[in-house]
């Protein structure tokens, strides 16, 4: 794994050489001191033009912080961003009047088959960042905790889909309501599992309805979700906090919630796949290399296809984010996460014009 290569826990790195003088040096972490080993950018052409970005301002900060580090080598490139609202991203791209869509959370199915009909080519995703480790509103990964007396240490998809689903779409025999159909023996058997989670129509439930449960959205009836409560001066407690300090509460609770929230009698369970997969825990380690199966990425997407060419514009703004510069300034933000080596490498191959 890529974090595990990294040195000593405050390793320093240069905010890029040529940002300019007085640029300043960055802690960086044990786990992301792969940040070093990315390439720097360097443009393959000088370009010219407009980026239009369309979407969500969920990376407004992000993205100035991009469009200025790009301009120092790219001066001729200029920026326009409409960062409203996710659902203006797709129809920005096959109108062409937006050539960067910017989504605060996954693609939806109407979306994807929106753009197909219009634009007669597929939507096309770039991975620019790793989302947060327990941020709502910075694409976070997901966590499933179970009460800290609880022996349980491990899960699967199918076994999550049973229990937090109810139609079973990956193929699960049947629900799992009880410890006991997950291995617990003694006291446990017959105790009742309580699930939990943060609301359901909320942009991390709809990942889990997809990822795990196969796209249905039949949630296990007995499932007790939990908002936000508003509070005098505009403040609130954190829903998602809430789902972690119900099941602290409760030795017989199961919750789905932000893989970064901490409660002390609760506990991270570890993760796979398939039965037969690798469980992996969810640190912020697995999560920023996207190791951990309920990771989320950050993803912006372009026309890039047979009737809408890529605006080479974009290609060189992608390179730059996809560079040690670009993932240098995402590691200065302090919640969104790097990208891997590898996870560039991958995105790099990806991008032509």
């Amino acid at each position: 794994m890529a974090v595990q290569l990294a040195a000593a826990a405050l390793s320093l790195v240069a905010l890029g050489a040529r940002a300019g003088a007085g640029a300043e040096e960055l802690p960086v972490p044990a786990w992301a001191g792969y940040v070093r080993a990315l390439p720097p950018y360097v443009p393959q052409r000088q370009v010219s033009g407009t980026v239009r970005s369309w979407g969500h301002g969920f990376l407004k900060v992000m993205m100035h912080d991009w469009e200025e580090g790009f301009h120092r080598f790219q001066p001729q490139v200029r920026f326009q961003d409409d960062l409203a609202s996710s659902a203006a991203a797709m129809a920005g791209l096959y109108s062409r009047r937006a050539n960067l869509g910017v989504l605060a959370r996954e693609i939806v199915p109407m979306e994807t088959a929106a753009y197909r009909k219009v634009a007669g080519q597929d939507p096309f995703p770039v991975t620019v960042l790793t989302g947060s480790y327990g941020d709502p509103d910075k694409i976070m990964a997901l966590g499933v905790f179970v009460n800290k007396a609880n022996p349980l240490a491990r899960l699967d998809f199918d076994q999550l889909d049973a229990i937090f689903g109810a139609e079973h779409l990956r193929g699960a025999h049947g629900n799992i309501r009880t410890w006991g159909q997950l291995g617990l023996t003694g006291a446990w058997k017959d105790r009742p599992i309580h699930p939990f989670s943060g609301p359901a129509n909320e942009a991390p439930a709809f990942y889990f309805s997809q990822t795990v449960m196969g796209g249905s959205v039949l949630w296990n009836c007995a499932l007790r979700q939990f908002d936000d409560v508003p509070l005098p001066g505009g403040r609130h407690i954190d829903g998602y906090q809430r789902v972690v300090d119900a099941l602290a509460q409760d030795p017989d609770g199961i919750a789905l919630t932000g893989a970064g929230y901490r409660n002390p009698n609760a506990k991270l369970l570890a993760i796979a796949v398939a039965p037969d997969g690798r469980y992996v825990d969810p640190t912020k380690a697995n999560v920023a290399d996207l190791d951990y199966p309920l990771a989320r990425a950050v993803k912006f997407y372009i026309n890039d296809g047979p009737k809408i060419r890529p605006n080479p514009a974009v290609i060189e703004f992608l390179r730059y984010i996809l560079s040690r510069d670009g993932q240098t300034q995402v590691l200065r933000e302090g919640v969104f996460l790097p990208l891997t080596p590898q996870t560039v490498s991958a995105q790099l191959r990806k991008l032509h014009d």
